[in-house]
């Protein structure tokens, strides 16, 4: 639902050309749920990606915590994944079937905001009469990625993106993400607890086998 939602969107706001608003930061702190459907070609083998993701982004404490469910039709996988980041400690921890696995987390966390150098795409709404939500539409390119990310113009909540990803060491994808119920602040903060099955972690990780949402979104807030 969201997946079809999303891309009627991006091609309603490609249509209008208003003025181009400014750039805009999301709240320091918010939660919600983030819904995918990804295609990819990975060296001329094809398959889908689907699953959610939960998510509580906190910049004022400089953390960020992703559970992440995944099916893979291409390989058959189905996994549950916790990934907990601490920008003030610099660590990462992977939660992944009962184990955790730690590692170092290099950088500064990142405020999300839109680019200045974004460009805007257009105004749209969803819903209709005098229940509508207004919307801005904005591309961003990075090295070998473009994102199309969609933002309530009243308070710059997320409401989707698509991305695409180019050839890179044969694999291309596309992924598509609906965000829903999402609040600001953060309503629980153990969240951000390490679990107790990470006091003899061990310092390697399984971020170099992180696909699709979560690998964008685990290292979409760093910089």
């Amino acid at each position: 639902m969201y997946t079809a939602v999303v891309i009627i969107l991006m091609v309603g706001v490609a249509l209008g050309a208003p003025t181009a608003p400014s750039p805009c930061c999301a709240p320091d702190q918010w939660e919600g749920l983030i819904s995918q459907m990804m295609g990819y070609n990975q060296k001329g083998k094809a398959g889908i990606r689907k699953g959610y993701m939960t998510m509580a982004y906190d910049y004022t404490n400089r953390r960020l915590e992703i559970f992440n469910h995944l099916n893979d039709s291409g390989s058959g996988m189905e996994v549950n994944t916790n990934v907990i980041q601490n920008y003030k400690t610099h660590k990462q921890y992977v939660i992944q079937g009962g184990k955790c696995t730690m590692t170092a987390l290099p950088g500064m966390m990142q405020q999300e905001c839109v680019p200045k150098n974004a460009t805007f795409q257009a105004s749209a709404y969803f819903g209709a009469g005098s229940s509508t939500l207004m919307v801005n539409g904005f591309r961003i390119s990075y090295t070998g990625m473009t994102v199309d990310i969609i933002l309530t113009q009243d308070g710059c909540i997320p409401v989707g993106e698509t991305v695409f990803g180019g050839n890179i060491k044969g694999y291309s994808y596309i992924d598509v993400l609906g965000f829903a119920n999402v609040t600001t602040g953060i309503k629980d903060p153990s969240v951000f607890n390490i679990p107790s099955s990470c006091p003899h972690v061990t310092p390697q990780h399984p971020a170099h086998q992180f696909t699709g949402l979560l690998k964008y979104v685990s290292e979409k807030y760093r910089k």
